[in-house]
């Protein structure tokens, strides 16, 4: 059984040769709540999301995804999250400009994971394709990654959903796409996201 709470971390820190990386960092979240991390600069914010992600095992302090140590646990930890990189998901070519396009884009990767996970492709697939549907395509390749990356990300009803320094807005639209989820987003601190690096949501063009 899950726990309620979806992620927790106590204390994390993360050393190399004697030098702290990140500001140490506590968090604890449940369903449908929504956390910022916020670190004094870029790389210490993408090493603070892996830790709370499970990519990253942090030198002290523990995380726990659910039940599981990240430490102890990694791969039961790590299929709980839907993890979306600051630099989203790149692909070669020309910009993507349909649903289909870029459905096709990621399809090597949605197999994969799903062969990893063992998880049902054609429902990752339609999961995919719904979170597409809230994006326009605009020929911005920073847009198009994000938009990728976020359709990768909740193709497997994740937990717990971490944004590594996320444009404006993209936590936002997690949480009104995936009730239930707890949201880790990282940030630097003091610094503004840049609204025009976010996908554009269908209805806020519509609308």
């Amino acid at each position: 059984m899950i726990s309620s709470t979806i992620v927790r971390v106590d204390g994390a820190r993360f050393v190399r040769d004697g030098v702290d990386l990140i500001a140490p960092f506590s968090l604890r979240l449940e369903a449908d709540e929504m956390a910022t991390v916020e670190q004094p600069n870029a790389r210490a914010a993408k090493i603070a999301a892996r830790i709370a992600a499970g990519i990253v095992k942090p030198t002290s302090g523990r995380a726990f995804i659910a039940d599981f140590d990240t430490r102890l646990q990694p791969a039961q930890a790590k299929r709980l999250v839907g993890f979306v990189p600051a630099e989203g998901f790149r692909v070669e070519g020309p910009p993507v400009e349909t649903i289909a396009r870029a459905l096709a884009a990621i399809e090597s990767e949605l197999r994969f994971r799903a062969a990893v996970w063992g998880a049902n492709y054609a429902s990752m697939r339609r999961r995919a394709e719904s979170e597409l549907a809230a994006y326009t395509f605009l020929r911005d390749g920073q847009s198009q990654a994000h938009a990728l990356a976020l359709a990768l990300a909740l193709s497997t009803e994740p937990a717990l959903i971490v944004l590594e320094l996320p444009p404006a807005g993209v936590a936002e639209h997690v949480a009104a796409a995936t009730p239930g989820c707890a949201i880790v987003s990282s940030s630097v601190s003091g610094q503004e996201t840049i609204a025009s690096q976010v996908a554009t949501p269908l209805a806020e063009v519509t609308g």
